[in-house]
C-alpha cells in the first residue's frame, strides 16, 4: 500500500464515482484475494474463456498497410485459420528457466579506496579499488524505489562517420540480444516477479547505465549491472526481426507530413551534418551485429572512468558489499579519454524551409532562436525564465485570444558539451491560410519582450512556479539522480544544487529583458513550416 501511485488511487474514485465500484482498504482488498484465489479451479477457468470467446458473434478486423503488392487475406481464408486453431494440440507449456540463476558464481569483490562526505546535500562518495567512482544519496521520497545512472566520457563521438549508424544503434541491438547465457525471452522469464533493471545506452558523448530495483530486488540489479559490462549477447536472429521491422516502421513513418517537416527542421538545426540525419530505412542496411558488439565491448570494457549515482530507499550498510563485490569487479583497464568533438554546431544567420507534402489543411510552424551560451548558473536560470514567460504570453495571445493553434509553447535548451550552446523552440500546428500571420504575430511578441521585458505581474507568477517546482522536484528520487549525474560529469560541486532559490529571489525584469536580448535574436533564425501540397 505504500508503494501505490496517485494515478491508481484516483482511478478507484472515478470507477467508484461513475461504475459505483467499491472502494476497501488495502488491506482489505489483499484479504479478499487470499480468500477466494486459492478456490479458483481450472475448470472454471476453461468455463469462462469458453463462455467469453463463442464460435458465434465474431468480429475480426485486419489491418495492413496501404502498399502496392500487398495481398489481403479473404473472408474465406480468415475463417479457416480461425476454425484451425480449435484443432490444434497445444503441449503444455516447459519453463526451461525457472531454476537457473541470473549469475553462477558471484565475482570477487573488490573494495573501497576512498571515501569522502557532503553532508550538505547528504551524499556519500566512495571510489573504489578499480578506480569506480560511485556516488551515493540515500532518501526517503518514496518507499521503495532506489535509481542509478552510471556515465562515462566517450559515446559515439569516438567512432568514424563511416561507423557511426552502427555504433549509434550498438546499445539498442546488443541489449534486444538478451544477457549472458539468457535469450532476451529467457531474461524476460527470469526477471518475472523481480523489479529491478539495468539497460545500457551509448550517446553521443557518453556510454552508461540506466536503471532502478526495489528493496528486495537490489542484489539483481547490481548482477544486472555486472553482466551488462562483462557478458553482452548478440543474437543474429533477434538482429534480423528487428532490422525488419525497423524498416517497415521507418518506411511508413517516412510517408507521413510530418517525418519531412522534421526532416527539414533537422536539416536547418543541424546544418546537414552526417551524425544529425534522422533514421530512414536505408540506414537500417549499414548496422552490422559484429561490429556493434565490437563497439559495445569496447566502450564498456573500462569501468575505471565510469561514476555511478544511486538515489533511493537504500542504506549505505546494505548497499556497501553489493557495490563492493559487483562494482568492485568490473573490469578496469584505467585508460585515459574523453569524448571526441565532432563539429556539430548550431548555425548563424536567418534559414527558412518551407515544406509541402500530404493534402490534409494543417500547417506545423518552427522557429528557433539559437546561439553561444556562458554557461552559468545566472545565464541558464535567465534563460529558462524567459522562455517560459514567453511561452505563456504565446498561448494566451495565439491561442486564447486569436484562436489560431490550440498548443504553442518555447521550449529551451542548452548544453555545456562539447561548446556552450543554447535554443529557443517555438512551435504550433495551425490552418495553413493563418500560418505566416501567426508567425508574424509570435515574432511582434518576442519584440515586445525584448523592448519592454516582463510586466510585475508575470515576473511575479513566473518566480512563484519556478520555487514550486523547485519544492516539489527535491522531493523526487528522479530530480536528484539527473541533477547529481550532471554536476559529476561537469565536475561541479553538488552542493551548487541547494543554492537555486536564490538564482530564482534575484531574477527582477532587467534580468528577464537582458535575457530576451540576447537570447531570442532573429539575426540568428531558423523558421520552418509544412503547407499540404498544392492541388
Amino acid at each position: 500500500k505504500d508503494t501505490r501511485t496517485s494515478a491508481s488511487r484516483a482511478d478507484e474514485y472515478i470507477r467508484n464515482f461513475l461504475e459505483g465500484e467499491s472502494l476497501p482498504s488495502a488491506e482489505n482488498e489483499l484479504a479478499l484475494h487470499q480468500q477466494f484465489l486459492p478456490g479458483i479451479t481450472l475448470a472454471e477457468v476453461n468455463k469462462l474463456a469458453k463462455e467469453w470467446f463463442p464460435e458465434q458473434n465474431r468480429l475480426v478486423v485486419v489491418t495492413a498497410p496501404q502498399k502496392a503488392g500487398l495481398v489481403m487475406p479473404d473472408e474465406a481464408k480468415l475463417s479457416a485459420v480461425i476454425k484451425a486453431v480449435p484443432t490444434k494440440e497445444l503441449k503444455p507449456y516447459v519453463d526451461t528457466v525457472a531454476s537457473a540463476t541470473l549469475l553462477e558464481t558471484p565475482p570477487a569483490p573488490g573494495a573501497i579506496a576512498k571515501t569522502a562526505v557532503k553532508e550538505s546535500v547528504g551524499v556519500t562518495e566512495w571510489e573504489l579499488s578499480n578506480g569506480v567512482k560511485v556516488v551515493l544519496k540515500p532518501t526517503t521520497f518514496k518507499a521503495d524505489e532506489i535509481l542509478f545512472r552510471a556515465t562515462s566520457p566517450g559515446g559515439t563521438s569516438l567512432v568514424s562517420d563511416a561507423d557511426f549508424v552502427t555504433a549509434n544503434a550498438a546499445s539498442q541491438v546488443i541489449a534486444a540480444g538478451g544477457l549472458g547465457k539468457f535469450s532476451a525471452t529467457d531474461l524476460r522469464k527470469m526477471m518475472a516477479g523481480k523489479v529491478a533493471g539495468a539497460n545500457p545506452f551509448i550517446g553521443e558523448l557518453e556510454e552508461g547505465l540506466n536503471g532502478s530495483a526495489a528493496r528486495k530486488d537490489l542484489e539483481t540489479m547490481f548482477q544486472l549491472i555486472y553482466l551488462r559490462f562483462t557478458q553482452p549477447r548478440a543474437d543474429a536472429e533477434v538482429f534480423k526481426a528487428m532490422t525488419g521491422q525497423m524498416k517497415t516502421m521507418l518506411a511508413n513513418q517516412a510517408a507521413a507530413p510530418q517525418y519531412s517537416f522534421f526532416e527539414a527542421f533537422n536539416l536547418a538545426r543541424y546544418q546537414n551534418h552526417p551524425r544529425r540525419r534522422m533514421t530512414n530505412a536505408a540506414m537500417i542496411d549499414e548496422w552490422n551485429l559484429d561490429k556493434s558488439l565490437a563497439f559495445y565491448r569496447d566502450r564498456f570494457a573500462d569501468a575505471s572512468d565510469f561514476t555511478f549515482v544511486f538515489v533511493g530507499s537504500f542504506d549505505l550498510a546494505t548497499i556497501k558489499p553489493l557495490v563492493e563485490r559487483y562494482l568492485g569487479a568490473l573490469p578496469s583497464l584505467k585508460r585515459k579519454e574523453t569524448w571526441k568533438d565532432i563539429g556539430v554546431r548550431l548555425p548563424t544567420g536567418v534559414i527558412e524551409k518551407r515544406v509541402e507534402k500530404g493534402v490534409e489543411p494543417k500547417s506545423q510552424a518552427a522557429l528557433v532562436f539559437s546561439g553561444t551560451l556562458e554557461y552559468n548558473a545566472t545565464q541558464r536560470v535567465a534563460l529558462s525564465a524567459m522562455a517560459e514567460i514567453l511561452g505563456t504570453k504565446l498561448l494566451e495571445t495565439i491561442r486564447e485570444e486569436l484562436g489560431g493553434t490550440y498548443s504553442i509553447n518555447a521550449s529551451p535548451s542548452f548544453q555545456k558539451n562539447p561548446a556552450p550552446e543554447y535554443s529557443v523552440t517555438i512551435q504550433f500546428g495551425c490552418a495553413p491560410e493563418r500560418t505566416d500571420d501567426l508567425i508574424q504575430r509570435v515574432l511582434q511578441e518576442v519584440e515586445k519582450l525584448k523592448a519592454e521585458g516582463p510586466t510585475e505581474k508575470q515576473l511575479q507568477v513566473q518566480k512563484e512556479k519556478m520555487m514550486q517546482s523547485y519544492e516539489a522536484s527535491t522531493q523526487q528520487n528522479g530530480y536528484w539522480l539527473n541533477q547529481l549525474t550532471g554536476k559529476y560529469q561537469n565536475n561541479e560541486d553538488p552542493a551548487e544544487l541547494l543554492g537555486v532559490p536564490e538564482f530564482y529571489k534575484k531574477l527582477d525584469a532587467t534580468a528577464i529583458q537582458q535575457a530576451a536580448k540576447k537570447y531570442l535574436n532573429t539575426a540568428n533564425l531558423i523558421k520552418v513550416t509544412l503547407f499540404p501540397e498544392k492541388k
